[in-house]
């Protein structure tokens, strides 16, 4: 009945743990119904398994369990007393007990020596130490793995640091060499508009002057050729009036000469003034020849001095526009270091707040790691603690319950003895009662 008791007191158990598994998470205390304390993110481990309540933890539910599991015992023992005849119960009870009863106390005593040998080695403080200074070594192990790792993203941050840095330099000194540039070209206009203004006006000027100096020239020569012809005029004139005046003299001379005197004076004439008109002639195209040269080389002058000017601009925007190519030159290698700088920044950036993630990261897996080791030892010297208690506890109600074993296994010989006794008397006072209601009956038959 015992056997079956317990059978009935486990099924219920196991259906309980099949619904609650199917159940929204519970805290793991017998009885408790709250929902588990929720797991931080930032740590590492498995999600709590009990509420906030400061009495749940894995020793007392422990404790709970075990005073759970001993109290349908209680129960049966409570059941037996109260039924009508407790002695006799209880004997027929103890009679099926007992041997359950010495079988698990010679299970006991085969289990018990190991059980202690375990509970030694779980409470021996050597192997504790040796399991604490394991998980202190691990933990060690990864914070000075953290530690490096630490160290070598901070090699790494101070790189990016100083490429950022170096970059910024390289965009600040691009960006002051394009400034540069642009005041240089600024200045080249300048000077270029300024060396234009000046070759133009040099150019005018010379242009003007040659100009003016062939005009003068033109002038000159004009002037010249009007002098020449006028004296070549003056001279005919004079030759004419000179050769009039000769041959009036020698008409007025010779009267008397002939016809021939008259003719030849006349030719002469006429040979004088064919000179003259000669010369006059020879003079205007000397004159015009003069002036042909002169705006010749006037318009040679104007022509050069027109070259030079063009060849001036034309040099002068050269020089500009190579200018402004060397000055969008600088501005593209400006602009590409300004953007490869600002890659680096932000490269650089990225991999600092990626080495300070991993540093975090590696921080706090040392923290939890030594977290883990200091509950778990902490857990392991509870548990080592508990256990050693128990086993002293149970290996005193193994002794007393050896004690009481024996005692109530004198008491229940002391009771067999008063039962057979009692069932003597019960058997006699049967008998008597049978015999006394034979004489009864012996007696109504004989008053019929």
């Amino acid at each position: 009945m015992a056997a079956g008791g317990d059978a009935v007191s486990e099924q219920p158990t196991e259906q309980t743990v099949e619904a609650e598994a199917e159940k929204a998470p519970e805290c793991a205390y017998p009885g408790c119904k709250r929902q588990p304390v929720p797991k931080d993110p930032t740590v590492r481990g498995q999600a709590p398994k009990y509420c906030d309540d400061p009495e749940h933890n894995p020793m007392s539910a422990y404790r709970a369990k075990r005073k759970q599991a001993a109290d349908p015992a209680a129960a049966a023992q409570a059941a037996e007393e109260d039924t009508d005849r407790p002695v006799t119960g209880a004997a027929a009870t103890a009679v099926l007990v007992r041997e359950s009863v010495l079988t698990a106390v010679k299970g006991l005593q085969a289990e018990l020596p190991r059980y202690v040998q375990l509970m030694e080695r779980v409470t021996d403080p050597e192997a504790a130490e040796a399991q604490v200074a394991a998980a202190e070594t691990r933990a060690e192990a990864r914070i000075a793995e953290a530690q490096r790792e630490l160290v070598t993203e901070r090699g790494r941050r101070e790189g990016a640091e100083r490429r950022a840095k170096n970059a910024e330099q390289g965009k600040t000194e691009a960006d002051e060499a394009a400034d540069q540039a642009i005041r240089e070209l600024e200045e080249a206009k300048a000077r270029f508009e300024a060396e234009t203004r000046r070759i133009a006006e040099e150019a005018e000027a010379a242009v003007a002057a040659a100009q003016a100096d062939a005009e003068e020239k033109v002038a000159q020569a004009r002037a010249d050729a009007a002098a020449v012809a006028e004296h070549a005029e003056e001279q005919a004139a004079a030759k004419v009036a000179e050769a009039e005046q000769r041959a009036a003299e020698r008409i007025e001379q010779a009267e008397a000469a002939a016809s021939t005197a008259r003719v030849e004076a006349e030719e002469e004439v006429t040979r004088v003034r064919s000179e003259a008109e000669s010369a006059v002639t020879t003079a205007h195209q000397k004159a015009d020849v003069k002036v042909t040269d002169a705006e010749r080389r006037a318009a040679e002058q104007v022509a050069a001095a027109e070259t030079a000017a063009g060849k001036a601009q034309t040099e002068a925007r050269r020089q500009v526009e190579e200018m402004e190519k060397t000055v969008e030159q600088e501005k593209a290698s400006a602009r590409e270091v300004k953007v490869k700088a600002l890659h680096d920044v932000e490269d650089a950036k990225a991999r600092v707040s990626e080495a300070q993630g991993k540093v975090a990261e590696a921080q706090a897996a040392a923290r939890q790691a030594a977290a883990d080791a200091n509950t778990k030892v902490e857990a392991a010297k509870e548990v080592a603690k508990a256990l050693h208690e128990e086993v002293e506890r149970m290996s005193t109600a193994a002794t007393t319950a050896q004690g009481r074993i024996t005692a109530l296994e004198k008491t229940t010989g002391d009771l067999y003895g008063q039962l057979r006794t009692a069932d003597v008397k019960v058997r006699d006072a049967e008998e008597k009662e049978r015999e006394t209601r034979r004489q009864l009956e012996e007696l109504r038959g004989r008053k019929k």
